[in-house]
This record gives C-alpha cells, structure tokens and sequence, in this order.
C-alpha cells in the first residue's frame, strides 16, 4: 500500500508542468538602470501578480547575444525570458540559441506580422532616439534635422556622439542626406569622413544611456543624439528641447534562451506582456512606444499622448534591414575596426 502510494505520487509529480516543480523564481533580463526599473514596473511586477509567481532579475541583457550563446553552449542557463535588440534576435535565431515559441499561448494581434517569428518576436515596446538640445538654446531657429547637428557655425555648442558604429554611422548618413529607406548599406567611409566634419566638436562620445542623461544634468554638453527612454525624463523636466523630425524609432524583441527552465511560463509572460490592455499603459508609466499597434488603432491613447510619441515612416521595415544588416556575419567586427581607428586619428 505505501509503495503503491509513493508510486502514484511520483507520477502525480512527473505529470506537473516543469515551472511547477522549479524551485527558483523566473529569471528576467534586460538592460538595467532606468530602463529595467520600468520593465518591472510596467510588467514584470503586474504580470508576475496576475500569476501568481515570483521573479528575479538580471541586467544581462547588456551582453548582448554573447551572455547567451555562453549559457546555451555551456549547458547552464540561467536566463528565461530576455529583452534584446532586434539584430541580436536575428542573429541568436541563425544560431539556434532560443526555444521555439509557442503561438497558441502568445497572441500577436495588433503586432507587424514581419516581427513575428519562430523564434523571436518584437516587444515589449519600440524605443527612439532623437535630436536634443539644452533648453533655452536656439530659442528663435532651433535645429531640426542631423544636417543641423553638423552646422556648427549656425548652432555652436558642445556636442556629444554615442561611442560604437552602430546608430551613429546612420546619423552621419542622415546628415549627409540619406533618408532612412536608402540607408542600408551604410557606406561606412562616407560615413566616417561625414564625421571627420564634426569631431573637433564632439567633446563627449558616450557609451550609455544614464551618461547622457548626466552630460545634460551636470551641463557638459550642449546637443546631442540621445535615447527616447533618456531624454524624455529630461524633456518632461524642462531641461532639454528636441526634434522628432528624423526620430530613429526601434523595436526590441523579446526571446526565450534554449533550455530556459521556466520557458512555458515565459511564454505566457510574453503573452501578458503584448496585450493591448498592458501596452495602453506604457506610455503613462515610461517614455516608449507600445508596440501592438491595437493600442493606435482603438484608440486607447489620447491624441495628446500620441503626439508626444516619436513616429517613423514604415518604422518596421527599418528595423528589420537595420537588423538584417548588423547581423550580417563579418559586418559589425569590420565597422568596429574601422570605428576604433576613426576614434584614434
């Protein structure tokens, strides 16, 4: 009798979902400072709540796809649901790093059928990067495009770049007259002599999102191409004014690593998280773009609120060639190369 019973048990257990029998939280990661703060506000604590479950956090997401490919290929994930850019989807995708995930758990409506893949899919927002200013500069004939940010003699100041090829070859591509539809590829000496023009006046190349925010608090810049999620926060205290006229806008994607041990409560964390009745809140909680598009359509935000919001003509199709493009093998190391000689001249 006790044998049976001890039998009946086990197999009671082996028939529980694998989340049930995990011992640790679910492990989120992203990309820490202010931009983590408002993923677990925004969702992970809500969400987690609404199932019952609890969570820990990691900033791994500022590794990039190598954090996971170590993790995968040594067999020790740590990771269940990730935030990652779009190339590094694509790339971890070619490279088998992420479980498949499971579309009769997650619902895309309402997100571009172009994001939405086997393995990876866009969200949980699109954030931008834009043109700003210190407030109270170039009150009368503020600058409006990248052309502008290079016309020193028409707007001096300080000027501060992000320190890697990637986004800032495209802003000097911009300044030099591409649209963003005739961008890729990017011709990467054109580019760096565009640059040549302005680095005497680059005091500051940065290399994060909260160092930009304190250039403009500590005032050691005076313009700069800066994140939405950075200076929004800035704009709304009346410390910055901007132009939304060439607004870079991004989705970020969300992925499940391979071997993830709480991958189907991933999944329906993804789900949570793409809901038109989640994404509404975004914008009232943080400074980014929700991505189901449910959210625009049905009119659930006020036409004050969407007008605050950078937009960009078919924003998707950049994304994905922007994507297609740094993740190219062999594109990224050679623009990095080319980078690190430009910095030293």
């Amino acid at each position: 009798m006790r044998l049976s019973s001890i039998v009946l048990a086990c197999s009671l257990l082996a028939a529980l979902p694998k989340t049930a029998l995990a011992d640790e939280p679910i492990t989120f990661t992203s990309w820490g400072g202010t931009y983590q703060d408002a993923m677990r506000h925004v969702f992970w604590e809500p969400i987690s709540r609404k199932l019952g479950v609890t969570f820990k956090e990691d900033t791994g997401a500022s590794l990039g796809i190598a954090g996971i490919r170590t993790q995968v290929q040594s067999g020790a994930v740590l990771w269940d649901l990730v935030d990652l850019s779009v190339p590094d989807c694509a790339t971890g995708a070619a490279e088998g790093l992420f479980e498949p995930l499971d579309y009769s758990v997650i619902n895309t409506d309402g997100i571009d059928s172009r994001f939405v893949t086997k393995n990876w899919v866009a969200g949980p927002w699109s954030t931008g990067a834009y043109l700003a200013w210190r407030k109270g500069l170039f009150a009368d004939d503020p600058p409006k495009t990248y052309a502008d940010f290079w016309n020193v003699k028409k707007y001096p100041g300080r000027r501060a770049l992000y320190d890697a090829p990637q986004e800032t070859l495209e802003v000097a591509e911009m300044a030099d007259g591409k649209t963003t539809d005739k961008l890729y590829p990017i011709d990467t000496d054109k580019a760096l002599a565009k640059l040549r023009e302005i680095k005497p006046d680059v005091t500051v190349w940065y290399t994060g999102g909260q160092q930009q925010m304190d250039l403009i608090r500590n005032g050691e810049i005076d313009l700069l191409y800066g994140w939405q999620v950075r200076m929004d926060p800035l704009y709304k205290e009346g410390l910055i004014d901007r132009s939304l006229e060439q607004a870079i806008l991004i989705p970020q994607c969300l992925v499940v690593p391979k071997g993830a041990k709480h991958k189907d409560l991933a999944m329906k964390f993804i789900a949570s998280m793409l809901t038109p009745e989640v994404q509404k809140t975004i914008p009232a909680l943080y400074t980014a773009v929700p991505i189901n598009q449910k959210v625009f359509t049905e009119n659930m935000l006020t036409p004050a609120v969407v007008k605050n919001l950078p937009t960009m003509p078919d924003a998707a199709g950049y994304a994905l060639k922007n994507a297609e493009y740094w993740s190219t093998p062999g594109i990224l190391s050679k623009a990095q190369e080319q980078w690190d000689a430009f910095k030293q001249e």
